[in-house]
């Protein structure tokens, strides 16, 4: 099978949907090879894709040439139905929510990936002209893919009532993680990531975007709870400058600039780096209002560590039963669940290998034979 995608973030972006597609494309090489994959980008770049992965004998990578290199943006979403009929390709994959607008020149069947709907559920944090692009894009894939495959019940739930879709339409696959985060690191790793980033003995560990929707300042408004019984630091792998600013001002204001760590402020870690963090973590915590899924609960779950996180979103789908749950509202809540962690309540976690990358692909690739 001839199977295209939308590359543009695989190659391009470093957080969620970039991640979500390089999991996607590693698990389909790895446990499917007997497939053509052509990865479509406006752009290549390596900074995010392992050459083991992009040089397969099995990967093409195709990108605009001549005139359309010089507007990747019009290949992308206008011409790239007649690239995909050029190279016959039976099954189109749009990875992050939208579809080129010429689909149906593809000859192919066309399947589109929906992660969540953040930007209707909390327009608050996003500009009109933002929701505006972002609702015409989902609304016009999923009014003309064949299938709509959707990352959580909650992000199905989610399309049947913002656009009347029949349900049988949409088809839910779980996402993995890197399998980086399946294994345990040596103590040698384990070392030479807390002596890089000087990380203490217990900590606190957030992994994602600083922005208003993660609601990282209600950890630092916890331990503000918790001051004079519990100094435990928080550590921060991700970015987001106008949101670190907040942050850093709650921290000076409230005497808690001791207990906030900024990894990146040293080097952002690798994969590898980064499943150590988790590793050495005495709780994970993903505080957010929204999301879809939440693919760092699953790489804490994966490395073994405590996982606290929000109500009301996909989370309690990644999370299972083992994770603990609060009100994104209530900081008194979440102190408490941090201090009953942190006094070395077990929590166990048995199912989850149900989140391998395996039979996420597995599931996939009957979804490309079916249509």
């Amino acid at each position: 099978m001839r199977i295209g995608f939308d590359a543009k973030r695989l190659f391009l972006n470093n957080r969620g949907l970039g991640n979500y597609a390089r999991n996607l494309l590693y698990g389909l090489v790895k446990y499917h090879s007997d497939n053509e994959y052509f990865l479509f980008t406006p752009r290549v770049s390596n900074e995010y894709v392992s050459p083991g992965l992009s040089n397969s004998d099995n990967v093409h990578v195709r990108a605009p040439s001549g005139i359309m290199s010089l507007s990747g943006a019009y290949w992308r979403s206008g011409r790239l139905g007649n690239q995909m009929k050029k190279e016959s390709m039976d099954v189109f994959h749009g990875l992050s929510q939208e579809l080129p607008l010429d689909i149906r020149k593809a000859g192919a069947k066309s399947i589109v990936t929906i992660h969540d709907m953040i930007f209707l559920k909390h327009p608050e944090f996003y500009n009109p002209i933002d929701r505006w692009i972002y609702f015409k894009k989902v609304k016009f894939a999923v009014e003309n893919a064949d299938t709509i495959l959707a990352i959580s019940n909650q992000t199905k739930n989610d399309l049947v009532n913002t656009f009347k879709l029949k349900e049988e339409r949409i088809k839910v696959v779980y996402q993995s993680c890197n399998e980086v985060f399946y294994d345990k690191r040596t103590e040698r790793e384990l070392e030479e990531v807390k002596r890089k980033w000087a990380l203490p003995d217990q900590f606190i560990l957030y992994v994602g975007a600083l922005n208003e929707n993660k609601n990282v300042l209600i950890i630092l408004k916890a331990l503000n709870q918790l001051k004079g019984k519990l100094g435990i630091p928080l550590v921060i792998v991700g970015s987001g400058i106008e949101y670190k600013e907040k942050l850093i001002e709650y921290a000076a204001s409230n005497n808690l600039s001791h207990q906030l760590i900024f990894a990146h402020d040293l080097a952002s870690p690798s994969p590898l780096e980064l499943s150590s963090f988790y590793q050495l973590a005495s709780v994970f915590i993903f505080p957010s209002f929204y999301e879809g899924f939440g693919i760092p609960v699953l790489e804490s779950r994966f490395s073994g560590t405590p996982v606290i996180a929000s109500k009301g979103s996909g989370l309690d789908e990644a999370g299972g039963t083992s994770t603990l749950y609060f009100d994104p509202t209530e900081e008194e809540e979440l102190a408490e669940l941090i201090e009953q962690v942190i006094k070395g309540e077990e929590i166990s976690d048995n199912n989850v290998d149900t989140f391998h990358i395996e039979n996420s692909v597995t599931q996939l690739m009957e979804i490309y034979n079916q249509l």
